[in-house]
């Protein structure tokens, strides 16, 4: 679950308070090229190379939204980003955007909380488990969701950063 947020300091203290503890900091940078139209759910699948600046490491993703809580992704390794990018350019895909964004991953068990800072978007808090989506685990979300103090009105649905960044483009 994905979430607008404009005190990303405020939802760290209560991550904090809470047992959750600072797992990873990242600066990535993400190339995106939309595979299909936005379908009639209002999700679309993706193509992401990833740059993480901080590990030296790149990666190419498929990205498919599956619901409101479920995303599927299939990640492999790659050596070169540039060469990829041509790759899939010489496919018929265009770059659509690049996403490049500061994050912080917090844990609490099978709980995942990232704190993200997006250039040209702002602050994004997701929240994420790293098991079978069971109703127990459903309710899991949604109880960090009001512990955090985040609400539906905040929530962004069905759609990534690429999206959002694609649309404030048009504005």
């Amino acid at each position: 679950m994905k979430f607008r947020c404009d005190d990303l300091e405020a939802v760290k203290e209560k991550l904090l308070s809470n047992s959750f503890e600072l797992d990873k900091i990242k600066h990535q940078i993400d190339t995106y090229f939309i595979v299909n139209e936005t379908q009639k759910d209002g999700t679309r699948d993706y193509l992401r190379v990833r740059e993480d600046k901080k590990k030296n490491f790149i990666s190419l993703d498929y990205h498919k939204v599956l619901s409101l809580l479920e995303t599927d992704e299939t990640e492999v390794d790659v050596m070169d980003k540039d060469k990829i990018v041509k790759i899939i350019e010489l496919l018929g895909r265009n770059v659509q955007c690049a996403v490049d964004k500061q994050r912080e991953q917090y844990k609490n068990n099978e709980i995942i909380v990232t704190l993200d800072l997006v250039k040209d978007l702002g602050s994004f808090v997701e929240i994420e488990i790293n098991a079978d989506l069971t109703p127990e685990n459903e309710k899991k979300l949604m109880d960090t969701m009001d512990l955090l103090g985040l609400n539906e009105s905040q929530r962004v649905k069905k759609q990534g950063y690429p999206d959002l960044l694609l649309a404030s483009q048009k504005e």
